[in-house]
């Protein structure tokens, strides 16, 4: 989308934060231009650095937090901590003056920073740990106004899923390289292809194998907070939600549900041998 306003474009002042990955990172946009952007530190648990570097960026363009008009957040998938750290901070931050909030999944805006790419279908695989990945497929479409359709879930319904001009050809997932790539190989069949992202890296080998075919591979951007900014100034209607209303999407769950049932089901009594 670059820094050229659109018509619909919010004209309003922007803060962008994701905090789906390690580093995280936050933005600073005004008129869906992007003002500022400052990547985050591996090294640093997002709580310990925030909402530190979002007044920082604020400060450092003359601006203050009663200047903010819109708050977008990566409402994941990612990390299950620095999702919940993200949307905490920006209900907080919110909550003060009533400002609304665009959740944006973070495949989406991966996605929209390169959104230049010469293909039909820009895929994103997020590296999910555990050997898998978290995927969707977007689809370019000749209107650039177009948003994806509502879903059922109603986090997902209120939040921009894809980018602008493109719809969702195959949804939010989590799974294998080799499940994920099988899973979508009747949709991308005959499509130009680009796959994006960290995940996209580290197991393209896997991606060649399974679609057959070789694919382009794009790594992640320096910082998701700008083009996740640049979609939630394109957000109108439902999608701009209060404070109470924004919650991460999670499309697996957490490991420490897993382990429970693993211990449960360890401990429930076997059905099989006498009585």
């Amino acid at each position: 989308m670059g820094n050229a306003a659109v018509p619909g474009q919010f004209q309003g002042v922007i803060i962008a934060l994701e905090t789906a990955t390690p580093a995280g990172s936050v933005a600073l946009l005004r008129g869906g231009k992007i003002i500022a952007s400052r990547r985050g530190s591996s090294d640093r648990a997002h709580g310990e650095r925030l909402p530190g570097e979002i007044i920082k960026i604020l400060c450092m363009n003359g601006l203050a937090l009663k200047d903010v008009e819109r708050y977008a957040v990566a409402i994941g998938p990612g990390s299950f901590t620095g999702l919940r750290v993200g949307v905490a901070t920006v209900q907080g931050l919110a909550l003060a003056r009533s400002v609304p909030i665009v959740g944006v999944s973070t495949l989406a805006a991966i996605a929209e920073s390169r959104r230049d790419a010469e293909a039909q279908v820009i895929a994103v695989w997020l590296d999910g740990l555990r050997r898998q990945v978290f995927g969707a497929a977007f689809l370019r479409l000749s209107d650039v106004n177009v948003m994806d359709g509502e879903r059922p879930n109603n986090v997902m319904a209120k939040a921009v899923m894809a980018p602008s001009g493109f719809a969702e050809l195959e949804p939010h997932c989590v799974g294998t390289p080799t499940e994920v790539a099988g899973k979508w190989l009747e949709s991308l069949s005959g499509r130009s292809l680009v796959l994006v992202g960290d995940g996209g890296v580290r197991f393209a080998k896997e991606a060649e194998a399974r679609l057959g075919r070789r694919v382009l591979t794009l790594p992640m951007p320096e910082a998701i907070a700008p083009a996740l900014g640049q979609l939630a100034s394109m957000a109108n209607g439902e999608r701009l939600v209060g404070p109470h209303a924004i919650r991460p999407m999670y499309i697996r769950r957490p490991a420490v549900e897993l382990a429970r049932d693993q211990r449960r089901n360890m401990a429930e009594p076997s059905n099989s041998g006498d009585g």
